[in-house]
């Protein structure tokens, strides 16, 4: 077990700071999960907040185990850079090297594990097999057959552009099975979990088969729900996620404090050296010159071996790598600079991870943050989902006089509006989309928005204004331009 250090330098002021902030989450149905914050090797907050079972009651406790989804990822790029080190592969290697089936010639290693090799997504791409095959259950070795027989075309050319994709890592698990003669499993039980001292840590065989400390996933099943149901009893998003057992790209099942384990084995050298580490947080290149990635709040995340990226002007370098499935989200991520740990992992998937991130770091180094809110969007729009108006009429009166005590963005507003259109609930759409004009009434989306929402409801007089108050704010709307045309030629 590891306990927690309070020194002079944190204290009880730093603790209580964390614990408020937690709790205030947890009880607006923000972070339900556990949490765990280091620096200089000492652990300095560690708690379990809330419930690993809903419906039982069953409270989160050290020993909880979840899906760390993505974070696989880091897990598997340390498993090839093992490989790389003990010389029994290259990262520039073709994959065609290792899996001599796999039908493009161009595509390396490298490319695989920074998202940059052009493969199809998964999501389509076991359609007809699905349906041929209804009990099957799709995993890592069908893919390159399924390349093969329906001769998938790539994306785009190898590293011309970055695309983040789980194909990637279900290949380069492969790569190591081929040449360890493991199964993906047993590798890295061997070589990561067993040296780093992860007792908690497994690689499923079958996802559906639960861990015995393994917590029940929940989510909100739309945007306007304010009752978490349990991802069993919710639809999948996706037909391939209900019947695929994918591994290398997620799947691995951990404990906080298992990953504080390996965070602390792979930086003192135990799992691989500097060199592949230092390789492993270098941003990848695409073949014009600039860096893989992508861009999250306005900052830029470079994407290296496996791992995210970004510097911070007051904390330094920072690496990570977060994951997110139905009812689940989760984030490793160390500071380089002052090294600082933190692994958070949630199981309503109801969380901004890189937002607490953000909060946990300025915490750790006594800068000032913002405290969480409730989230204005939910409960606006179940209000208007249930046509309780003055319910809804009152949210929006309550957030005009303190902003500070919701979140809201317009993209989730838009979002729910939309949401509504689709489940055939007009008024309440029209409802939110009216709204957002208001909350954000220099943004024309918002009123190209409402414009179309009520052009579905047949209200045309109303949309025509809305559309040309859209293109006063914007007058490169050429959507609105279209369709005003379309309307006025009838």
């Amino acid at each position: 077990m590891i306990f927690v250090i309070r020194n002079t330098l944190y204290g009880q002021t730093t603790y209580q700071q964390f614990d408020q902030y937690f709790s205030t989450s947890n009880h607006i149905k923000q972070f339900n999960g556990n949490a765990l914050v280091a620096e200089n090797k000492k652990v300095v907050y560690i708690k379990s907040i809330g419930f690993a079972d809903f419906d039982t009651k069953k409270r989160l406790t050290e020993n909880s185990q979840f899906p760390i989804a993505s974070i696989t990822k880091i897990f598997t790029s340390t498993a090839i850079l093992q490989l790389k080190q003990k010389g029994r592969l290259r990262l520039d290697d073709p994959v065609k090297t290792y899996l001599p089936d796999f039908p493009y010639t161009e595509i390396t290693i490298r490319q695989l594990l920074s998202n940059t090799s052009g493969l199809a997504q998964y999501y389509n791409l076991f359609d007809t097999i699905m349906f041929q095959f209804p009990e099957k259950i799709i995993t890592n070795r069908d893919i390159i057959p399924t390349f093969i027989q329906y001769k998938t075309p790539l994306q785009f050319t190898p590293g011309e552009k970055w695309d983040y994709n789980n194909v990637n890592f279900c290949i380069a698990a492969l790569i190591i099975e081929k040449i360890t003669e493991l199964s993906y499993q047993d590798y890295i039980k061997q070589n990561i979990f067993e040296p780093s001292n992860m007792k908690n840590s497994v690689v499923p065989i079958n996802r559906k088969i639960l861990q015995k400390n393994q917590v029940e996933l929940y989510s909100f099943p739309n945007r306007y729900s304010t009752t978490l149901k349990n991802v069993k009893t919710i639809p999948e998003n996706f037909r391939i996620d209900g019947r695929s057992n994918f591994y290398g790209n997620g799947g691995i099942v951990s404990t906080s404090e298992d990953l504080y384990k390996f965070v602390q084995a792979l930086f003192s050298g135990k799992l691989i050296d500097k060199e592949e580490l230092n390789e492993a947080f270098t941003p990848a290149k695409l073949n014009n010159g600039n860096l893989a990635g992508y861009k999250l709040e306005n900052t830029k995340i470079n994407y290296g071996l496996g791992w995210e990226m970004y510097d911070d002007e007051k904390d330094g370098k920072i690496v990570f790598h977060d994951g997110s499935i139905t009812g689940l989200t989760s984030i490793l991520a160390f500071n380089i600079t002052k090294k600082q740990t933190l692994i958070l992992l949630e199981n309503t998937g109801n969380t901004s991870m890189y937002t607490v991130s953000n909060t946990v770091f300025n915490i750790l180094n006594g800068i000032s943050f913002t405290p969480p809110a409730e989230n204005f969007v939910r409960q606006y729009g179940n209000a208007i989902a249930q046509g309780q108006f003055e319910r809804a009429e009152y949210l929006v009166s309550s957030y005009q006089k303190t902003p500070k005590n919701y979140s809201i963005t317009e993209s989730e507003m838009n979002k729910l509006g939309y949401q509504l259109l689709r489940h055939n609930k007009k008024d309440a759409a029209i409802s939110v989309f009216r709204t957002t004009t208001k909350i954000f009434p220099e943004s024309w989306n918002a009123f190209d928005s409402y414009a179309e929402a009520l052009l579905a409801n047949g209200q045309k007089t109303k949309a025509i204004k809305m559309y040309q108050k859209s293109l006063e704010l914007n007058p490169n709307n050429e959507n609105g331009k279209q369709i005003l045309l379309k309307i006025n030629s009838k």
